[in-house]
């Protein structure tokens, strides 16, 4: 089997630590989400704090706890991330490094796709697991198996989990284990 995985707010919580230092560019407080900043201002914006952002924001509880018991499983994961797009491509050896630093497990990590399908597609992808919802339909329309990382109060055409033990239990399903191994 192999898992699919996007990195940003699905295995590292990119928004919550990006929104931080948007207080420090938005001063007024008139955005809150770095999201909701103009093409040139989000641009502007992520030429000032890409490295910070990549560099300092933390992985998902219980995410490391879940990869490595997806490895116990012989379940290869490939991130496949758009990091690197919009002209941004120091973000890839930021990403290594911070990958490598963090004791992150992985078979494979594939940059530069903000359309994901054709990757998951080649590599075999089983399951995609990602929080943007027009990514995942994206995938699912090729036959992949979605899961939307995302909060529970949210709509989605995609099976959705927020949380990593949540990934773990579902996983388990499909792969037909029903112990709790941990």
């Amino acid at each position: 089997m192999t898992i699919g995985i996007d990195l940003d707010d699905t295995l590292i919580e990119t928004t919550k630590t990006g929104n931080e230092y948007l207080k420090e560019f938005v001063r007024d407080n008139s955005i809150t989400d770095y999201h909701d900043l103009s093409k040139d201002e989000y641009l502007k914006f992520y030429g000032m704090y890409l490295y910070d952002i990549q560099k300092n924001a933390p992985i998902k509880k219980d995410a490391l706890k879940v990869l490595n018991y997806l490895r116990s499983k012989n379940i290869r994961v490939v991130f496949i991330t758009a990091r690197g797009t919009l002209g941004f491509t120091e973000s890839i050896p930021i990403t290594l490094e911070y990958l490598k630093d963090h004791n992150v497990i992985y078979d494979k990590i594939i940059f530069k796709k903000n359309h994901k399908s054709a990757a998951a597609r080649k590599e075999y992808v089983d399951l995609f697991i990602d929080d943007k919802e027009r990514v995942l339909d994206e995938i699912k329309r090729v036959g992949i198996k979605t899961l939307r990382f995302t909060e529970k109060t949210k709509k989605s055409n995609h099976d959705i989990v927020s949380s990593w033990p949540e990934v773990k239990k579902y996983i388990d399903n499909l792969i037909g284990e029903v112990k709790d191994e941990w």
